[in-house]
């Protein structure tokens, strides 16, 4: 009897213990989705309606501010079409790059026994958590001075750093990974180049897949790097600041646009997130 009053009570402190985290993540839910909403919803409105009704429904359901935004354009003559070029083209060569160099890196310091091993690690982590405002100038000098101000290659060549938040992810992959796999190539004359390229590169895909999604949207929706370095390679996320920043805009119809550029991002993670949550999972033997 003392048993079964015991699980009674236990089940009665786990539903509420349930209950309590399904309400404050409702909440926490509700609080990304609401700035979302709301400016969907303003996008729709023309610029009087907005004014006057800024927090209801359109008085009138419009899509002309979605049609019209392509026609925004800044100062020097970008518009939101060479935007989204720039955008693809900078989001797809530095999350090309990035990838890269930290599967490299990750790999080697993973499966590589060699002297300072650890403490490149430990620099890994500790460069990450210090800030990078610090730097600004003294990089903004030197990309002027060799002359990579406005141009892709010098947005390309931050992508190469190595390190971050791709590199740990694809560490704890790489050092999941059997060195087995390699000992059964080097039995068959396999040099270190080919054992990564032809054996664990490919066994890496789903990680290199997940990470670069990730990383990808980060990189479209990078605006400090561009305003930086690269101001007249506007791309869409460094664009709609600069169109918001100049007087007399019509609100709503840089909400269309701001609408716009965030719909490649929920196309792609809608279709990649799947292989986001199991990025992690590998078959064969475990290192």
């Amino acid at each position: 009897m003392n048993a079964t009053k015991h699980k009674i009570k236990r089940g009665t402190a786990d539903i509420i213990l349930i209950s309590i985290v399904f309400v404050i993540f409702t909440v926490y839910a509700v609080s990304l989705l609401f700035p979302f909403l709301w400016c969907l919803m303003n996008s729709f409105k023309t610029q009087v309606d907005f004014i006057h009704n800024v927090n209801g429904l359109p008085q009138g359901w419009t899509f002309e501010n979605w049609v019209n935004s392509f026609s925004l354009r800044i100062d020097g003559g970008v518009g939101v079409p060479m935007m989204y070029v720039n955008s693809v083209i900078l989001t797809l060569g530095c999350t090309f790059l990035s990838l890269c160099s930290s599967s490299a890196t990750a790999y080697v310091l993973s499966k590589y026994r060699f002297p300072g091993r650890k403490i490149l690690f430990t620099a890994a982590i500790v460069i990450m958590m210090i800030p990078t405002m610090g730097s600004m100038a003294a990089m903004y000098r030197l990309y002027n001075d060799i002359g990579l101000i406005n141009t892709y290659t010098g947005v390309l060549i931050t992508a190469l750093g190595g390190f971050g938040t791709g590199f740990l992810l694809l560490h704890g992959f790489y050092g999941n990974l059997s060195w087995g796999y390699a000992e059964a190539a080097q039995l068959d004359g396999a040099g270190p180049f080919r054992i990564y390229f032809q054996i664990m590169l490919p066994m890496a895909v789903p990680a290199l897949v997940s990470v670069g999604i990730l990383q990808g949207i980060g990189y479209w929706n990078d605006y400090f790097t561009i305003y930086m370095y690269a101001p007249q390679k506007a791309t869409i996320a460094y664009g709609i600041q600069r169109i918001n920043a100049e007087a007399g805009i019509n609100i709503p119809l840089v909400l269309a646009a701001m609408m716009m550029s965030i719909i490649p991002v929920l196309v792609v993670f809608a279709c990649f997130q799947k292989v986001i949550m199991n990025n992690t999972s590998v078959g064969g033997l475990k290192g």
